[in-house]
C-alpha cells in the first residue's frame, strides 16, 4: 500500500510540473501578445491622442528622444491642426563604448539607462506649448529628466506635456506617467 501511495504522489507531481510549464509557457505567450503592438495600434493611438491633445493642449513644438519615438511623433503631428514641428534627439545606451556625440546646438542629460541629446532649437518654441513625445514610457526617468531641463531652460511648466503609446504601471506609480498615453501595460 505505501508502495501505490508513493507511486501516486510520484505521478501526481510529475503531472503538476507538466502543467505548471505548460500554463507558464501560455502566459509569457499572452503577456507578450498584450505587449507587442502593430501598425494599426500606433495609428489608432495616434488618433486617439491627437483628438484629447488638440482639445486639451495644442503643442507648439514636438520633442522626442531619438528615433523610435520619432515614428510615433509624426504620426502624432499628423493628427493636430497645426502640425507642429518635430525635434528628434538621440540617445546612447550608457554602456555603449561609442561616445554620444554632444554639439553646440543641443543640450544633453543622463538618466539610469541612457545619454540623451536634445536640439536647443525647440527652446524657440519656449512661449508656446511643448509636448514630450515617446513610444515607450518604461520608468518615466526620461520624461521627468527631460521636463527639468526644459523649466530649467526657460519654458513654464504648465507648457510641457507629455505623451506615449504605452506606459507601465511602475511610471505611473512613480508620477512619472505622461499626461495623455494609449495603453498602461
Amino acid at each position: 500500500m505505501d508502495r501505490w501511495l508513493g507511486i501516486g504522489g510520484f505521478v501526481i507531481g510529475v503531472v503538476g510540473l507538466v502543467l505548471t510549464i505548460h500554463y507558464a509557457r501560455k502566459a509569457e505567450q499572452l503577456n507578450l501578445a498584450k505587449k507587442r503592438l502593430d501598425w494599426a495600434d500606433l495609428q489608432n493611438a495616434a488618433n486617439d491622442l491627437g483628438r484629447q491633445i488638440r482639445k486639451d493642449f495644442p503643442p507648439s513644438a514636438i520633442v522626442t528622444p531619438g528615433l523610435a519615438g520619432a515614428t510615433f511623433a509624426n504620426l502624432l503631428a499628423a493628427e493636430l491642426q497645426n502640425q507642429p514641428p518635430v525635434f528628434v534627439g538621440t540617445r546612447t545606451w550608457r554602456e555603449d563604448p561609442h561616445e554620444p556625440v554632444k554639439s553646440d546646438g543641443s543640450f544633453y542629460f543622463t538618466t539610469t539607462k541612457w545619454i540623451v541629446t536634445i536640439p536647443k532649437a525647440v527652446l524657440t518654441y519656449k512661449d508656446g506649448n511643448i509636448l514630450i513625445v515617446d513610444d515607450f514610457v518604461m520608468s518615466g526617468d526620461f520624461l521627468a529628466k527631460l521636463r527639468e531641463r526644459l523649466i530649467e531652460s526657460g519654458v513654464p511648466a504648465d507648457r510641457i506635456r507629455a505623451a506615449s503609446v504605452a506606459v507601465t504601471r511602475v511610471a505611473c506609480k512613480n508620477h512619472k506617467a505622461p499626461e495623455y498615453y494609449h495603453r498602461q501595460m
